[in-house]
């Protein structure tokens, strides 16, 4: 269950000063219970998870990981980690789901925007194999519009292959109003987060209702 755009190929070799995740995004940081039952973590980026994210990156199939950059990426180079971790936290935003906790913890599935106006922003998914069709990215996909909206945002577009169909499925039921074009071979789809998502999609734990702070009881599971 991924989608996303092709990685620049040729990264700065510096993302910027290492920035810490500001209030807004540190309240985000909460135990978020999936349609399993199963609880996993939900936080923003940090510059520190750049290892995290290159063992996520070698633990994807390969077709996870042509869905995610549109071609083959054997490993996550340095350059890439460090530009995916290394976030403004407005502009540029990433949430993450993980497992574990302190030098145990994993990052399992990542949902990310990137501004490409003032209102608009690309937004990006990867879920680990092993944890696909638990609602994650839908899950994180309502975090990240809920503060994406707070941000000024109006409208998120996701490009995805054509072929990638359960991607496009998370994307049409997710709730918000949507539009999906053909460029090329591949899918651009268009969400307006103007508005929380409608029912019956929002899950109990969406923004509407907040998720339980990590290390607190969660509450029910979430689509």
């Amino acid at each position: 269950m991924n989608a996303g755009t092709q990685p620049p190929a040729m990264p700065a070799a510096h993302a910027g000063p290492e920035i810490a995740p500001p209030p807004g995004a540190l309240c985000l940081d909460a135990r978020l219970p999936l349609r399993d039952g199963a609880i996993v973590r939900m936080r923003a980026i940090r510059p520190d998870d750049m290892d995290r994210l290159r063992r996520l990156h070698g633990r994807l199939s390969a077709d996870a990981i042509v869905f995610r950059f549109f071609r083959m990426l054997p490993q996550l180079s340095e350059e890439l980690a460090e530009r995916f971790t290394h976030v403004d936290y407005v502009n540029r935003m990433a949430l993450v789901a993980t497992v574990g906790s302190g030098e145990a913890e994993e990052i399992i599935a990542v949902v990310r925007y990137d501004r490409t106006d003032t209102t608009t922003a690309e937004i990006a998914f990867v879920v680990r194999d092993d944890w696909q069709g638990k609602g994650i990215a839908t899950a994180l996909l309502y975090h990240l519009a809920a503060y994406g909206r707070a941000h000024g945002f109006t409208r998120f577009v996701a490009i995805t292959m054509g072929s990638n169909a359960r991607m496009i499925e998370v994307l049409r039921f997710a709730g918000f109003p949507f539009h999906m074009r053909y460029v090329g071979g591949d899918v651009e789809a268009s969400l307006d987060i103007t508005a929380p998502p409608s029912p019956p999609f929002a899950p109990s734990g969406s923004p509407a209702q907040p998720p339980a702070r990590h290390g607190e009881q969660a509450g029910a599971s979430g689509a």
